[in-house]
């Protein structure tokens, strides 16, 4: 429905410029993926504020992603909307209130007045990671789709880690923004037909930073930072190393290029549905070191998580091998 209406009002995305596809797309994709995640978990959801303000919030910037994709915003007015966002959020009680106290390795220290930037830096952060990632058809989807799975199975096996009153709803609104995800992606892999644009990719990155961070007591503070930020481990290093490549280069860390890792596939010569495929088996890889990484009792899942965490990266290892040999 959303790509019909995208063609017949002209919201395409034409090719031209950094872009890789050849013919216009249509680009409001982040619209399915709303009302799909939001019908689909609002049958199941319970009342509370924490709820509502997650809700709110991500509404918000995925309007400010829509705007974007319909009138090309400035930058400093989209961080301002997802800045707006994240105010909702804490407003609602979803923040990082607590961290590992690193020095003695046991306990937990509270922030105080650091808790608002930290959970500012957190949400932003991963908002804008997803958004930054997403180059390829289906690479960005499938990724955020890897970490949800990694978050969702993460939580249903450490029950006791998470604080009763929200838990429900936040593995509500995780399953069923999984659900959303596994339609659209039938929809934007090689050849894709619609694209998520930035709604979607704010909308994706948004819920992904709300959700780790909500319905976490104080003695889980390791999930809401760690296991998704190394679930999102291929996205954020891609990140982070284009900010030091800009740096070095002494230009904006904000100006785009053509040097990010689906790039650099690309010019090895693999075709955009192996470059997807090749990402996603890397971003498995990321999501069973993120369970060993979380602190869940039963020693059979960490031995499980071990196994295919080494046949994975075999898999890797030998899908690369065999195309770059095969272009070669």
């Amino acid at each position: 429905m959303v790509r019909r209406v995208a063609l017949n009002l002209g919201l395409v995305d034409r090719p031209g410029g950094r872009k890789i596809h050849k013919a216009p797309v249509p680009r409001v994709g982040g619209v399915a993926l709303y009302f799909g995640g939001l019908i689909g978990a609002l049958p199941f959801l319970t009342e509370n504020t924490e709820t509502i303000g997650i809700l709110l919030a991500a509404t918000f910037v995925m309007l400010i992603g829509l705007l974007d994709d319909l009138i090309d915003l400035q930058a400093r007015v989209k961080l301002a909307g997802q800045i707006i966002g994240c105010l909702i959020l804490l407003a609602a009680g979803v923040k990082i209130d607590f961290v590992t106290d690193f020095i003695t390795g046991k306990g937990l220290v509270a922030l105080g007045l650091l808790t608002w930037p930290l959970t500012l830096l957190w949400v932003i952060g991963l908002t804008n990671t997803v958004n930054l990632v997403d180059g390829v058809d289906g690479l960005a989807g499938g990724i955020v789709f890897i970490a949800l799975s990694t978050l969702l199975a993460v939580r249903l096996v450490t029950p006791h880690m998470h604080g009763p009153d929200l838990i429900g709803n936040v593995l509500v609104l995780t399953a069923s923004m999984m659900g959303a995800l596994l339609a659209f992606l039938r929809f934007n892999i090689y050849p894709a037909v619609i694209f998520m644009g930035d709604s979607g990719a704010y909308f994706l990155g948004f819920m992904t930073a709300a959700l780790s961070v909500a319905g976490a007591t104080k003695g889980s503070i390791l999930f809401p930072l760690v296991v998704p930020l190394i679930a999102l481990g291929l996205p954020v290093l891609d990140v982070f190393f284009a900010i030091l490549r800009r740096y070095s280069k002494k230009v904006p860390i904000f100006q785009a290029d053509k040097e990010h890792l689906h790039h650099r596939l690309l010019q090895k010569g693999l075709s955009q549905r192996d470059t997807t495929r090749f990402l996603w088996m890397v971003s498995t890889c990321f999501g069973f070191v993120a369970i060993l990484a979380a602190d869940i009792p039963h020693r059979g899942i960490q031995i499980f998580s071990a196994i295919f965490l080494v046949i994975m990266i075999l898999l890797c290892v030998t899908f690369f091998l065999r195309k770059t040999g095969a272009n070669k």
